[in-house]
């Protein structure tokens, strides 16, 4: 099987609606793209090539200590331009698939003389990317168990006085979310009562972008989580783990648990029923395998266990569905791959606006949680899984305690 070269490529969304291979991120998007750019080494399967634009830090992966040291290739856009013949035929890997990843490899291929073998872009995956699609999965979900009892589908809305009707007519915590977007992005929380100018000038741009907004009631969440599977050419559905995360109270990424998965799916199902559980983990599949008929690859569904007003625990079973690789399959990669069956932690991904304290806290917690390994796997401490440097805003780290 032909070795893959992996390309980590945020804000997969917005780009897949763009539309071309033209598109160019935000500058955070892309100091994450730069900074984060070998976060795939930890997912990655041995033999496989990821890809850097800038080779920042060389000896990175041999400083690691030896057992937990991932055995891939970082491949430099100096590499490719001095060595591009000695690489083999490569697949590629990227994080989300869009024109502009396709547009990427094509680059690659042209500027360096390298032969990657690209997957297939269909019209159909900019429908299946968005917001309307994960809420046809959740209506698929919710008609295969006629029985339970799930929140209201997502309301779509293409005019501003349409939302504000509705919102006027039902009392309580809603959030709005435009149809691209996800891990906290591209969403505006609105509590009851009046709208500020500054949210109806929120609605206007997302509408005046997007060409609409859909709304939800805010639930009193008690864990978020996501079931993972992968999807392959002859539209096999294969469930990949669960991934428990935190959010913030704006919905922004908080990081993933790390533990054993069955430590993960007692956590989940003992809030809702064993039977539930797995009940959801079938429709899930079966949901996905009608609905992304024709895509091969990553999806995660992002779910939560929220209290009701009366006071007991209830089910979301779809809140949106990622058409990619995600923060929870990496984290569920990492732990199976690198982390001591025995131990627990987090993984989690912090942005800094000024790089001196990152770069200080970095080395705190070097010092203060020092990398301990048993079995030929991480047993305790802090794990950068990315260079740190001087410059660095966003790091992505495991701390295992």
């Amino acid at each position: 099987m032909k070795p893959k070269l992996h390309y980590y490529n945020p804000g997969h969304e917005t780009a897949t609606l763009q539309g071309t291979a033209n598109y160019t991120p935000s500058v955070n998007v892309r100091r994450m793209l730069g900074e984060l750019a070998l976060l795939p080494v930890w997912y990655a399967d041995k033999g496989d090539y990821v890809y850097i634009e800038k080779n920042v830090q060389p000896d990175f992966l041999s400083l690691l200590p030896e057992e937990i040291r991932p055995e891939v290739t970082i491949v430099s856009e100096e590499a490719l331009h001095l060595h591009a013949s000695s690489f083999p035929q490569m697949l590629a890997a990227p994080w989300g698939l869009s024109l502009q990843s396709v547009g990427f490899y094509k680059n690659l291929m042209s500027r360096h003389n390298v032969t990657i073998e690209l997957p297939v872009w269909k019209d159909a995956y900019v429908r299946l990317t968005g917001r309307r699609t994960g809420a046809a999965c959740f209506k698929k979900i919710s008609q295969l168990l006629p029985g339970a009892s799930f929140p209201p589908l997502p309301l779509f809305f293409a005019e501003l006085p349409d939302i504000e009707a509705w919102l006027y007519g039902h009392p309580g915590a809603s959030v709005i979310k435009t149809p691209y977007s996800s891990s906290g992005r591209g969403l505006l929380w609105l509590e009851e009562g009046t709208l500020r100018d500054k949210d109806i000038n929120w609605m206007k741009g997302a509408l005046r972008k997007q060409g609409s907004v859909s709304i939800e009631p805010v639930l009193n969440t008690i864990h978020n989580f996501a079931m993972e599977f992968f999807i392959n050419e002859q539209g096999k559905v294969r469930y990949e783990g669960l991934s428990v995360f935190g959010t913030s109270p704006k919905g922004a990424y908080r990081g993933n648990r790390l533990m054993r998965q069955e430590e993960l799916e007692n956590l989940i199902s003992s809030s809702i029923g064993k039977t539930l559980f797995q009940q959801v983990k079938e429709a899930a599949a079966e949901a996905i395998r009608e609905i992304y008929a024709g895509y091969a690859g990553y999806i995660g569904i992002d779910m939560l266990v929220y209290k009701t007003a009366e006071g007991t625990n209830a089910l979301h079973p779809c809140i949106e569905v990622n058409m990619r690789y995600t923060m929870g399959m990496a984290a569920i990669r990492l732990f199976e791959k690198y982390i001591h069956p025995g131990a627990e932690g987090v993984f989690n991904l912090i942005y800094g606006a000024e790089p001196e304290r990152v770069s200080n806290t970095h080395r705190k917690n070097q010092q203060d949680y020092p990398l301990t390994c048993k079995d030929g796997k991480l047993r305790s401490g802090y794990l950068s899984l990315c260079p740190v440097t001087k410059q660095t805003h966003y790091i992505a780290y495991a701390l295992i305690q």
